[in-house]
Formats: structure tokens, sequence, C-alpha cells
């Protein structure tokens, strides 16, 4: 299995008056713009993922429906809790591991759940890595054992995913 862990575009600040309820903050026209952008990025390396999973957060959400037009994703969005910001990454490996036969997964998600959940399916517990907003990381996941046992392929900023998107 091919999997795409995403985290959110840019959103408004929690601060913004009213957006104060963290699960409605949407993504910024800046955001949606860089987002398409990325997506772009994606589709010149030949990303297509069968199903997108998403965090019903609704900075998720959009990140997800830019990512479904932009790379030509037939199936209907998935949602999920198992990729809120604070949801335990073992729910999601269980979640994946039910998804025996699809080809390719993206995953769009929040801090800090995205990052602890790609420790998790590599195996690490001491790296500390934190993926930017538009951020993607890329596994493959060879068997859905007991154990996550994901290989990384890449791992790149937004910026690297613009570059690409433009020479594409």
């Amino acid at each position: 299995m091919n999997l795409y862990l995403v985290r959110h575009a840019i959103a408004v600040p929690h601060y913004m008056a009213g957006y104060e309820e963290d699960s409605q903050r949407p993504i910024t026209n800046k955001g949606r713009a860089k987002m398409r952008e990325i997506a772009h990025g994606l589709k010149v390396l030949g990303v297509c993922p069968t199903v997108i999973i998403s965090s019903p957060y609704l900075r998720a959400r959009q990140t997800a429906e830019i990512l479904r037009d932009v790379l030509g994703v037939a199936e209907p969005l998935v949602f999920t809790e198992n990729l809120l910001p604070l949801a335990h990454p073992d729910r999601m490996w269980e979640e994946l591991r039910a998804c025996k036969g699809v080809d390719s997964v993206a995953l769009v998600g929040h801090e800090p759940n995205i990052s602890a959940l790609t420790n998790l399916l590599l195996g690490v517990t001491a790296l500390q890595m934190v993926f930017k907003k538009g951020g993607v990381c890329h596994l493959t996941l060879n068997e859905l054992d007991e154990q996550p046992r994901a290989i990384l392929q890449w791992l790149m900023t937004p910026r690297q995913m613009v570059a690409i998107g433009k020479k594409g």
C-alpha cells in the first residue's frame, strides 16, 4: 500500500474572532491556493490515491476536497475521528489495517497526530518529526500485520511540493 500523510493547509488562526470552535476553522485563501499547488506537485509525481481519509475538522475537509479535485480521485471522501489532532495513532493504524486490497491511501490530518502516526508506522519513537501545513510524507506498507512496518519513501515540505508542481 502507498500511503500519503498530509497535514491540512494554512487555516485561520485560533484567536481569530468568529472561529472560536477549533473544529470550524477554515483554510485561508492563501492556504487554498498553496494546497492546489501542492496537489499539482503530487499529480506530477504520479500520486493518485484510491481513497482519501480525512479528519472531520473543516480545515482538513477542505484540504481533502482540494486533493480529491486536483488528483481526480473518484471515490467520496471518508472521515474519521482517528485523524483528529489529539487522537491516538494506534486507532488509525487499526483503521488502515481494514483497508486490505486498497493500493493507495491519502490521510489528511493535524499535528501532533500526523507526525505521531508517521512515527508509529515507521516503528520509531525517538524521531522528532513535525509536518508543516501542507507537508506530505509518502510511506509504503507491504503488510498490514499486527505491528506496522512502513518504509519511508520521501518527506517533503510544502515549498518542495510547489516547486515540483511548477516544473511539471
